[in-house]
């Protein structure tokens, strides 16, 4: 709809449990993977900037895809004004934060990113409603010291529900439909038009070519840097990862004594592999010369590389 139509467009929807990371973000470097995995949240990227969001079904995200001849004209604050005129008009007091945020009582209730395509505009954001906070803070806790690199990182706020502040309860639905209806009774000669069946076929072809591929998921990733110590049969190991678009090129460990130098053969497998947990677990169980290593958890050792 960005590339395809001239058309304004303004788009509410909910997305299942995900972590969705800024276009230039290192992916690994912003979330909690261990957790990710163990809670069964998906990894995404997008094609606008800005910082990791987590999503969850009482998450709301709003998209307008305006146009604009005039480029010096797009700021944020134009763009994400109706947001905050409906959610005003609803009783809540929302102001904006110098980052771009949408805040509540000092809190952020709805960050927000952009892409632009020629004369095309994406203005987009989250709309915490009745989100799992604790989910969100676990998925969200990274370890930044273990990761070098140039990528724009997550700036970490105190964050709210706007169920928690709303004068009388309404499910996400009732919030849902209420927030569409104020922002669409303002926009001049606005209709309500159904995804045509080519272009759900076009999205899905877009999304599984491209967004859904390790290569723009992970690979996007700017090269990077990480430095941990791990432990292989009860001795410990301080490891660097050099990492390029998601491949492990390089690998720097204090392996020179004799006790563990057999253990220099795992490093060796792991070369030119693709820094990611699953992928690794999988290349090292079918190694039969790393499964009669002693003491060694391939699981615990793998997860020690993130």
């Amino acid at each position: 709809m960005l590339k395809t139509s001239i058309e304004e467009i303004f788009l509410l929807y909910i997305n299942e449990p995900c972590i969705v990371v800024g276009k230039h973000q290192n992916l690994l470097s912003e979330i909690n993977l261990q957790y990710a995995l163990e809670n069964n949240i998906k990894l995404a990227r997008r094609i606008s900037g800005g910082g990791a969001v987590y999503q969850d079904l009482n998450n709301l995200n709003f998209s307008f895809i305006h146009n604009c001849f005039n480029l010096g004209q797009i700021n944020f604050t134009k763009f994400t004004y109706p947001i905050l005129e409906a959610l005003r008009e609803m009783g809540l007091d929302v102001a904006f934060s110098g980052r771009n945020d949408l805040l509540i009582d000092s809190k952020k209730i709805s960050g927000n990113a952009m892409h632009i395509f020629k004369t095309r505009v994406l203005s987009h954001g989250t709309l915490l409603f009745g989100s799992d906070l604790n989910h969100l803070s676990a998925a969200l806790k990274n370890s930044p010291e273990k990761y070098t690199d140039k990528s724009i990182k997550s700036v970490r706020s105190k964050v709210d529900n706007i169920s928690n502040h709303m004068e009388y309860p309404k499910t996400i639905d009732e919030f849902k439909q209420t927030l569409f209806k104020i922002i669409t009774t303002k926009l001049d000669n606005s209709y309500i038009q159904s995804i045509k069946e080519h272009e759900e076929e076009l999205i899905n072809q877009i999304s599984k070519s491209k967004f859904e591929t390790w290569e723009w998921v992970y690979g996007y990733s700017p090269k990077y840097l990480f430095q941990n110590t791990v432990h292989i049969s009860n001795l410990s190991v301080k490891l660097e990862l050099h990492v390029e678009k998601g491949f492990i090129k390089r690998i720097i460990s204090n392996t020179n004594s004799t006790q563990i130098a057999s253990f220099q053969y795992v490093f060796d497998v792991l070369l030119n592999t693709k820094h990611d947990y699953k992928s690794i677990v999988e290349i090292l169980k079918e190694d039969s010369k790393i499964n009669s290593l002693p003491y060694f958890n391939i699981e615990e050792f793998c997860m020690s590389l993130f």
